[in-house]
């Protein structure tokens, strides 16, 4: 993919996060990430754990299947 959707949060954010983000669209965001969505438009979703009573913010299901998306169709941080 050699162009993206530049209204969509995710490119706002810089390259590490990105990276990140592509190889983990389902993960539960990192500091360093939630940090980045959040200031880049994003809103993550809290997330219960019933074994654990921890908490985690996630991508909304939406943004992970977008991200998905864009690894399919071999979007690259790096302009390749």
């Amino acid at each position: 993919m050699t162009t993206s959707d530049v209204r969509h949060w995710f490119t706002r954010c810089e390259k590490r996060v990105q990276d990140w983000l592509l190889s983990n669209p389902h993960a539960a965001l990192n500091e360093h990430s939630f940090d980045a969505v959040i200031t880049a438009g994003g809103l993550p979703v809290r997330r219960g754990s019933t074994d654990d009573h921890s908490e985690a913010y996630y991508l909304q299901p939406a943004d992970s299947e977008y991200l998905i998306e864009l690894r399919a169709a071999g979007y690259a941080t790096d302009g390749r």
